[in-house]
């Protein structure tokens, strides 16, 4: 006793300085150097122990001690059951923290401490399970269970606890726990927090009996199984952070009263409950801004639920009703039958109102009723009148309550989402407009039918090979690719139409956007280097129409061509590597300005672009001004034609990719002109004419392809009139038919001829003339 008076008057003397250093070499030597420090702070009493040469916790310290903290010891591997047995009377938080060897914290360590608090279990590596860390624990003060930072691999048994205490805080943060199982965590805590661990799976049912405030269980990138009813059975739940997990199906089970949700950077959830499911939600801070559209639109995203929803809000309005007119004729037939009672407490003439509006009910009402009707017959005549609307509101059936509830359609609550829908992702279908969806298959199908019948052509003509068929194969290859790019696009369009968001995620993170937005990235690279190349073969072809050694050989363009394949591939890959992303937008381009690798990718696509563009428009103002001077003395009708089908091109080219450069180049240096829902306009409809129209331009309009098609057809009987009629119009010159042959010979030699000596003798601008 006098020891202790003693050391609470140092107390008070210290208490100034708030330290102070006990020694004990005054009473005995300790086995090792350690040192043990006191605070003080009003009625608190705090003893902090540290150093290596600790093994166990003293068993001398000051009886009257509230916290105790041991710390920085390699010595200790294990706390006894009895090691807390000295400061049972006053102990209220034990830490226990930079203990690298503890291993075993025995059953019921903490029992029967009356006033214990907390309990801080921080930085113990080799902490692997605690059994029955809690037994015994009987104080009804506990507020605070902290094990942090530990190699523990299960959930502490948490049902010793006392249903009637409520925990502050349940902190498991930064530990090893792989699994959450059935009934493991049955608690009623403010506040519960596993974060990063190693959670792998949250079975079923895993709260049961919980009532909980706040759940954070994030940072476990491991997580990807959550039971369809892994919140079943838990109480109370205001806000759930499952952010920085790999879930992609967030079940609804036990978040009827949630308040707060958040789930960021979890890229791979898929469905998100419906706001029907969540009907106390406010605010929702999530990965993907479909999401959101969901929580805006929550009749789209599940309509079973919105009408189930209608229906009960009916039918909850109908019996409020009910009741409401019951109340007023109760009243009405009180006056009757007590006519002595205060006429002015049941005024029969005067106007009756409604909580919600103001509409008249006269005493006309009680006159179709007989005096001694009963209660249950009034409620049976107003259901044969509910739903319906009346112009005047005289009428008997004209209530305040059914004018409210009606057809009227019940909104839920407005829920503060993030992110929202944004100029790259709004809430809208992938085509935006009606007149787009239906015009851009117009665009499918000339592109697709054009480019397949250029390829089928060339493919089966017998006709050799040159540089001109060669680079009109690839055009055509490519442009095919930008057909079956859009005949995705519009695909999908289609089928998600009104609800795009529901499919969202399926199609942006899924394989289908991945092949559209290659086959658009490869196919766009593709055509423009490819007519790029051919402008300049047609150039060169003539300029230097005389010196045949100044032109571009098939085994050269062969060369050139391998380059810009590489090239297109190339290009295209990039955002499946990670460079930019095609999953930003619905319509499957990469548009990510957010770093300044993205920012790159997008400078280098224009820029590449515009530098073909201006070689094309050069050399065919080059070729145009080229066949003037050459043909001066010609047609005038002949030239005009020429330069005709010259504007022509030059013309669709500028229409295709000038409007798409300018407004991106815009967008990309921070001064958008145009809505990402307007620039779909330009990027599924005029960006994609130059598919369709390249076929038509460079191939299915000129002589050559009519030629080559027809020798085609007549090879299965068909067209052979229109066969002789070219082979007769490319060979008279050269030879005539001989008389003597049938004319079905002569049809098939004079095609086999021109094949074998026509196929290299047809100039390179038969393509375009």
């Amino acid at each position: 006793m006098l020891y202790t008076l003693l050391s609470i008057w140092l107390l008070s003397v210290k208490n100034i300085s708030g330290t102070f250093n006990m020694d004990y070499s005054a009473t005995e030597q300790p086995p090792a150097p350690f040192n043990c420090s006191v605070y003080t702070h009003e009625e608190e009493f705090e003893v902090h122990c540290r150093g290596n040469g600790l093994t166990a916790i003293p068993s001398n310290l000051n009886a009257s001690l509230n916290k105790l903290i041991i710390s920085e010891s390699r010595d200790i591997t294990v706390v006894t059951s009895k090691s807390m047995e000295p400061y049972k009377a006053r102990l209220q938080d034990v830490v226990l923290s930079d203990l690298p060897n503890l291993r075993v914290i025995e059953e019921g360590s903490f029992s029967n401490i009356s006033s214990l608090r907390t309990i801080y279990i921080y930085n113990t590596p080799q902490i692997k399970f605690i059994y029955g860390l809690l037994k015994g624990v009987t104080s009804k003060h506990f507020r605070s269970l902290r094990i942090v930072n530990t190699g523990l691999h299960e959930v502490p048994e948490l049902f010793y606890l006392s249903p009637e205490n409520t925990l502050f805080l349940l902190d498991l943060d930064h530990n090893k726990i792989e699994k959450l199982t059935r009934n493991s965590i049955r608690v009623t805590a403010q506040q519960v927090t596993l974060n990063f661990n190693e959670i792998g799976k949250i079975e079923d049912y895993a709260f049961n009996g919980s009532e909980i405030g706040k759940l954070h269980i994030t940072g476990n990138p491991k997580l990807t199984e959550l039971g369809e009813f892994a919140f079943g059975g838990i109480r109370n739940l205001r806000e759930l952070d499952l952010s920085q997990t790999s879930i992609t199906i967030l079940p609804d089970v036990g978040l009827e009263l949630l308040e707060k949700l958040k789930i960021r950077d979890t890229p791979s959830l898929h469905i998100i409950p419906s706001l029907y499911d969540m009907q106390g939600l406010r605010t929702a801070k999530l990965t993907h801004h479909f999401h959101c559209c969901a929580f805006k639109y929550p009749q789209e995203h599940n309509p079973t639920k919105h009408a189930a929803y209608q229906t009960s809000m009916r039918q909850a309005c109908i019996k409020n009703q009910i009741m409401d007119k019951t109340k007023e004729l109760t009243k009405m037939k009180r006056s009757i039958r007590y006519p002595n009672y205060d006429q002015d407490q049941f005024p029969l003439e005067k106007t009756m109102k409604s909580p919600n509006a103001q509409i008249p009910l006269t005493g006309q009402f009680i006159g179709h009723q007989e005096p001694r009707e009963t209660i249950d017959e009034v409620e049976e005549d107003l259901y044969e009148d509910f739903g319906v609307f009346h112009s005047s509101p005289t009428m008997i059936n004209s209530t305040p309550i059914e004018i409210y509830c009606g057809n009227v359609s019940f909104k839920l609550q407005d829920v503060k989402c993030d992110p929202e829908p944004n100029a790259l992702n709004p809430c809208e279908d992938i085509m935006g407009f009606t007149w787009l969806r239906n015009s851009v298959w117009f665009v499918v199908i000339l592109a697709v039918v054009g480019n397949v019948a250029v390829i089928i052509v060339i493919w089966f003509s017998k006709t050799e090979v040159n540089v001109s068929r060669f680079l009109m194969c690839h055009l055509a290859f490519a442009d095919l690719c930008m057909g079956l790019y859009l005949l995705l696009i519009a695909s999908m369009d289609y089928h998600s139409v009104g609800t795009y968001f529901n499919f969202a995620y399926d199609w942006q993170y899924g394989i289908g956007c991945q092949i559209a937005g290659f086959l658009t990235v490869f196919a766009g690279h593709l055509s423009i280097f490819t007519l790029t190349v051919v402008t300049l073969e047609r150039w060169f072809a003539i300029k230097y129409a005389i010196d045949l050694t100044k032109r571009i050989r098939l085994k050269t363009a062969v060369e050139i061509m391998i380059v810009g394949w590489i090239y297109s591939i190339l290009m295209g890959m990039l955002p499946l590597l990670g460079i930019n992303k095609y999953s930003s937008t619905s319509i499957c381009l990469p548009m990510e300005v957010e770093s300044v690798l993205n920012k790159a990718y997008l400078y280098i696509i224009f820029i590449i672009n515009g530098i073909s563009l201006a070689l094309i428009v050069f050399f065919y103002a080059q070729i145009y001004f080229s066949l003037g001077y050459e043909t001066r003395r010609a047609s005038h009708k002949g030239e005009m034609t020429i330069a005709k089908k010259m504007a022509l091109l030059i013309f669709t080219d500028f229409a295709t990719y000038t409007p798409v450069a300018f407004f991106g180049m815009c967008a990309l240096i921070g001064y958008p002109l145009i809505n990402i829902t307007k620039s779909k306009i330009l990027l599924v409809f005029f960006y994609p004419l130059n598919a369709c129209a390249n076929p038509y331009l460079y191939a299915l309009m000129t002589s050559q392809y009519r030629r080559d098609l027809y020798l085609i057809i007549s090879r299965c009987g068909l067209c052979k009139n229109k066969a002789q009629k070219y082979c007769l119009k490319d060979d008279m010159p050269m030879t005539k038919p001989s008389p003597l042959l049938p004319r079905q010979e002569s049809v098939s030699q004079c095609c086999n001829n021109h094949c074998k000596q026509n196929g290299s003798s047809s100039a390179s601008t038969n393509t375009f003339v």
